[in-house]
C-alpha cells in the first residue's frame, strides 16, 4: 500500500474502535499515522495542552528496547513533564502488524499520587479498625458515668461524701474518654505533615527533654549512645512521638526508678534504635498483643492502650517497623528500624 491516503483509510476504523491514543509505525520506524490527526476523530485520554502524537513519537521510541525496538512486541513505561510541571505517566504497548507495528499509549496514575493514595487508604482502614474498637472501649466509662448519675439523681439530698465520690468518678471517666479521643486524633493525622531530613538522635533527645520537664525521668538513669551518621527523611515530630511513647511505657514499667538505655546504629540503608529498660519485661503470653489497639497492662485510668499502636503506624508511614526484641525478665527491649530515605 502506498500514499498517506491509503494508510489513513486503513487506520481510520482501528482508531475509531480503540479507546486509547495510537501511533502506527512502518518497518523502518517512521510514523505512518497518529490517531489525533485531522480526520481521525477525538484522541481519548489526551490533554488539550499536550503535544501532538507525532511530536511525542521520538520520546516514545527512545523508551523501546530490542534489536529492532519499534518492531519488538513489548511494554514500556513513560513519564513526561509538562511545561506546567505536571507529570504525565503512560504505559506503552507495542504490537507487530502487517505494515510494521502499532504503539498504543495508555494513561496511568502518577506513581507518587498512587503511593500517597495507598498510604491514605491504609491509614483510613487502620483508623476504621480503631474506631470500631472505640465502641467497645468507651462502654465501660460510659456505663460508669450512667450509673453514678442515676445514683445521684435518686438521692434528693446526696451526702457530701456521696457527692464527692460521684464527681470524682465522673472526672476520672470523662478524662479517660477524652484521652481516647485525643489519641485517635493523633493516629488519624499520622502522615499529614511535611517531611524533612533530620538526625534521629535529635528526636530522641527532644523526647527525653519533654519527659524530664514533666519529672518522669527524675529517678531514671538514661544512657543514650548516638550515631551522628543516623539521619533520615521524615517528620521529626512524629518520630519523636515513637520515643515519647516508648520512654513513658518504660518509666511506668519500672515504677519510675531504674535504667533506660537507648542505642542508635546505622546499618546500611537503615537506622536502628534499641530502647531497653530494667523493668520486669513483658510476660510471654502478652508479647503478641502489646501492639494491638486498646490493649494495655495498666489500670484503665492510667492508659488508653493506643501508644504502641500509634508508634507502629508512624513507623509504617516512614517505611519502617517497631518490634519487641526482648521480653526476658530484667527488662523489655524495643527495636525501631527506619529507612534513611533519599539524601
Amino acid at each position: 500500500m502506498t500514499g498517506s491516503q491509503g494508510w489513513s483509510d486503513l487506520f481510520e476504523p482501528i482508531y475509531a474502535a480503540a479507546p486509547w491514543p495510537m501511533l502506527m509505525l512502518g518497518e523502518d520506524g517512521t510514523v505512518l499515522g497518529a490517531s489525533d490527526e485531522s480526520g481521525n476523530g477525538s484522541n481519548p485520554g489526551a490533554s488539550a495542552a499536550d503535544a501532538p502524537l507525532r511530536e511525542r513519537a521520538r520520546h516514545y521510541l527512545a523508551l523501546l528496547r530490542g534489536d529492532v525496538p519499534w518492531l519488538t512486541p513489548q511494554q514500556a513505561e513513560s513519564e513526561r513533564a509538562q511545561p506546567s510541571g505536571e507529570l504525565i505517566c503512560e504505559r506503552l504497548h507495542l504490537r507487530r502488524t502487517a505494515w510494521g507495528a502499532c504503539l498504543t499509549i495508555i494513561a496511568r496514575p502518577d506513581p507518587r499520587q498512587a503511593q500517597a493514595a495507598d498510604l491514605q487508604t491504609a491509614r483510613l482502614a487502620s483508623l476504621g479498625f480503631m474506631v470500631a474498637g472505640v465502641c467497645h472501649e468507651v462502654t465501660n466509662p460510659l456505663t460508669s458515668l450512667h450509673s453514678i448519675v442515676q445514683i445521684l439523681r435518686a438521692e434528693k439530698q446526696p451526702s457530701p461524701a456521696l457527692l464527692d465520690k460521684g464527681l470524682a468518678n465522673i472526672a476520672v471517666n470523662v478524662k479517660r474518654i477524652l484521652d481516647i479521643s485525643r489519641r485517635l486524633v493523633q493516629f488519624s493525622r499520622v502522615g499529614d505533615e511535611p517531611r524533612l531530613r533530620f538526625a534521629i538522635d535529635d528526636a530522641i533527645e527532644e523526647a527525653a527533654h519533654v519527659l524530664r520537664q514533666q519529672g518522669r525521668l527524675q529517678d531514671i538513669e538514661l544512657q543514650h549512645q548516638p550515631d551522628l551518621a543516623a539521619t533520615l527523611s521524615g517528620n521529626i515530630g512524629q518520630v519523636r512521638e515513637i520515643f515519647l511513647n516508648l520512654f513513658v511505657n518504660a518509666a511506668e514499667a519500672m515504677a519510675g526508678r531504674g535504667r533506660l538505655n537507648v542505642v542508635t546504629r546505622s546499618a546500611g540503608a537503615w537506622i536502628e534504635v534499641r530502647v531497653s529498660d530494667s523493668g520486669p519485661g513483658v510476660a510471654a503470653g502478652l508479647a503478641s498483643r502489646i501492639f494491638e489497639p486498646f490493649f494495655t497492662t495498666r489500670a484503665a485510668q492510667l492508659g488508653t492502650g493506643l501508644g504502641l499502636a500509634i508508634c507502629t503506624e508512624i513507623a509504617l508511614e516512614h517505611g519502617g517497623r517497631i518490634e519487641l526484641c526482648s521480653s526476658a525478665p530484667g527488662g523489655a527491649s524495643f527495636c525501631v528500624t527506619l529507612p534513611r530515605g533519599a539524601a
